[in-house]
């Protein structure tokens, strides 16, 4: 439990030292506003591909705790590479794109074996108390973590922004690499579930996700969303720090303030779904998310700007908590390896067919005020049109299936080596855009 506890830690630092701001690399690199909002994207659904050889890989090797360490290492080393870029001042469009699709690669390949393994070390009786305790030690890391924007204000105010961006990157390997180091030293109780993984076949897919029309109808509806949304949310950065002139601190505090919004919207969430089930929230949610992109229109003050990222963080919030619950009670345990590695793929797709999008829009007419206005105008026409799916899903299906309390075990376990929660798929930040292991639920 130690070892989970400074593992999660030492995750929570990467994504808030490095991932954080793979898209504010970009465009320091001299990526355009396009190119580098792409980066949000495109390496995801790269690194997803990639990883949908995970449940033939786990079953070759023989051991769930092996492959994650690894693949957490690789991560780690592709962290290291971004370093050494920024640091010689070679990093191009292919390369950074290269690499960044590599560290989603390695993070993805890390998940689904995760879920399936962390559960075995951690005993009944103590589950609830032991994740909420190292939910707050991974919120706590996250949240310094963040404080790698101070570093980039320095390189900014400096004149040598791609140095700074060449530390925290590097910080964010020494992390990831400890967290590796306390991967590997886990036991692993069951081994034999290495060998029992099942890959995906159509026919399972068909029992596990399609076999219930409720179900198919959740899973259309969540996909919608996700390309919806991500038809601005990999442009949100390149906006705030090009068109609004934001400063890395600034930058810093808008991820923070979302950030500190979900902490303090989920144990309310959690509470309400488990009284009036997950549809309230999810609802809430749905409807709080259709005009988060276009208010940014609404004003240029930064004092605006953090009030509306706090708005977004706690309607993700709700969202996020509540398909979370409603995916995962669907999905047996011992199939959720495979299941999770096709649904990640699935929704990676709408991910970058969603900035895709945006990206025409925003190059169809000249990149500005006007180009943005167009793409977070599409974005909420898009989000509003979602709600005839919700619509569709009957209320009655919101009922978990499964006992509810095991899933609140996991509320909070939002950032760190991968979650069993939905991507965050927010225009708020780019903490992340894939699912990890249970350190969070985003």
């Amino acid at each position: 439990m130690r070892l989970l506890q400074a593992d999660g830690a030492a995750a929570a630092l990467t994504i808030g030292l490095a991932e954080a701001y793979f898209v504010a690399f970009a465009l320091a690199a001299g990526l355009s506003q396009v190119e580098a909002g792409l980066i949000a994207t495109v390496p995801v659904l790269a690194g997803a591909l990639i990883h949908g050889v995970t449940p033939w890989g786990v079953r070759y090797l023989g051991s769930l705790r092996r492959w994650v360490s690894f693949f957490a290492a690789l991560q780690a080393i592709a962290l290291l590479a971004l370093s050494s870029c920024a640091w010689l001042g070679t990093a191009s469009a292919p390369i950074v794109y290269l690499l960044v699709s590599l560290y989603w690669a390695a993070g993805f390949c890390t998940a689904p074996p995760w879920q399936t393994w962390v559960p075995t070390l951690i005993p009944r009786l103590i589950s609830t108390h032991f994740w909420t305790s190292r939910s707050r030690t991974v919120q706590a890391l996250l949240g310094i973590g963040l404080l790698g924007g101070l570093i980039l204000e320095w390189g900014r105010q400096t004149d040598q922004v791609l140095l700074a961006f060449s530390i925290i990157f590097f910080l964010g390997f020494v992390a990831r690499a400890a967290s590796s180091w306390f991967l590997a030293r886990h036991s692993e109780p069951k081994p034999e579930l290495a060998a029992a993984t099942v890959p995906p076949s159509l026919a399972m897919l068909r029992r596990d996700l399609l076999g219930d029309r409720s179900v198919r109808a959740l899973l259309i509806y969540m996909l919608a969303v996700v390309l919806a949304t991500n038809v601005s949310a990999a442009f949100i950065t390149p906006y705030m720090l090009n068109e609004l002139q934001f400063s890395y601190t600034q930058l810093m505090c808008a991820f923070a303030v979302t950030f500190a919004a979900k902490v303090v919207a989920l144990p309310g969430v959690g509470r309400l779904a488990k009284r009036y089930g997950p549809g309230v929230p999810l609802w809430l949610g749905a409807i709080g998310i259709i005009p988060t992109a276009t208010l940014y229109l609404v004003s240029d003050s930064f004092w605006w700007i953090l009030f509306l990222q706090f708005l977004v963080g706690m309607a993700w919030a709700c969202w996020e908590t509540a398909t979370f619950l409603l995916v995962f009670d669907v999905i047996p345990s011992e199939r959720r390896t495979s299941v999770m590695t096709v649904y990640n793929i699935v929704q990676s797709t709408a991910v970058v067919s969603g900035s895709l999008i945006g990206a025409t829009i925003l190059g169809s007419i000249e990149i500005g005020r006007q180009g943005y206005a167009m793409v977070f105008v599409a974005t909420g026409v898009m989000r509003l049109m979602t709600l005839f799916l919700l619509a569709g899903i009957e209320p009655r299906r919101f009922k978990l299936r499964q006992t509810f309390d095991l899933y609140l075990q996991t509320l909070g376990i939002g950032v760190g080596d991968g979650a069993i929660d939905i991507p965050q798929i927010t225009e708020s930040s780019n903490l992340s855009a894939a699912h990890r292991e249970p350190v969070e639920p985003r």
